[in-house]
């Protein structure tokens, strides 16, 4: 009678544990990050009934082993190595606050580095005036077209830092001196042009002036030709 209800007991824990284990095969090992708390204690199994053998940190990046679906818990494993039970919807796919703001810190500095190189070739080119006459239209266009570009990517990655709206209103002010400056070339082009037209048709009407004076001259000069050889 004991051996039976040892081996009842024994299959009663089995069937319990059966859908943990089979739920840990099937999910692949995958990693999760503990949501914003102070601490959240590790339990050694899936329930509030074990007992505490640790506590992880709220931002933490976990290891997730085993998911139990039916009690709401996961085993994770620290960065330390520490293995433990905590409640599944402490657990996020995404990183933590903390973690986001440094990330967002390190953009924001990599942008300010690219910024602070995007102006020190705009001086060169806009106010150094030698530098800025002597470039093609092809040239100046390009390099209009280019700074829209990296200003719309500036606003696309911080449109909410302060540090880097006074940056792009200072960009678009060099953009638009730049753009100025392509409508003078442009301009002079247009009267360049306008003044090779007027120089063409000046030298036609020359021309066809002196053909003209020529074809009325050329009977009055054949007459008098004529008329000194008849009195010879």
């Amino acid at each position: 009678m004991k051996i039976f209800v040892q081996l009842w007991l024994l299959t009663v824990l089995l069937s319990a544990g059966a859908p943990v284990q089979a739920q840990s095969e099937t999910q692949p090992p995958t990693f999760a990050y503990v949501s914003d708390a102070l601490e959240i204690s590790l339990r050694a199994g899936a329930s509030n009934r074990y007992k505490i053998i640790g506590a992880v940190r709220g931002g933490t990046a976990v290891e997730v082993l085993k998911v139990d679906g039916i009690k709401a818990y996961t085993q994770i494993r620290t960065p330390t190595g520490v293995k433990g039970w905590l409640p599944s919807d402490r657990l996020t796919e995404t990183p933590g606050s903390q973690e986001q703001l440094a990330s967002v810190r390190q953009e924001l500095e990599r942008l300010k580095a690219r910024h602070q190189d995007l102006q020190q070739h705009m001086d060169s080119v806009v106010n150094a005036p030698e530098g800025g006459e002597n470039m093609s239209y092809p040239q100046l266009y390009e390099e209009a077209l280019r700074l829209r570009q990296q200003l719309a990517q500036y606003r696309r990655v911080a449109p909410d830092t302060v540090a880097l709206d006074e940056r792009n209103r200072i960009l678009q002010e060099q953009v638009v001196a730049l753009e100025r400056q392509l409508q003078l070339v442009e301009q002079e082009n247009r009267g360049l042009r306008n003044d090779n037209h007027q120089i063409r048709m000046l030298m036609g009407a020359v021309i066809l002036g002196v053909c003209l004076l020529l074809a009325v001259m050329m009977p009055r000069i054949r007459e008098q030709r004529r008329a000194q050889w008849s009195r010879l």
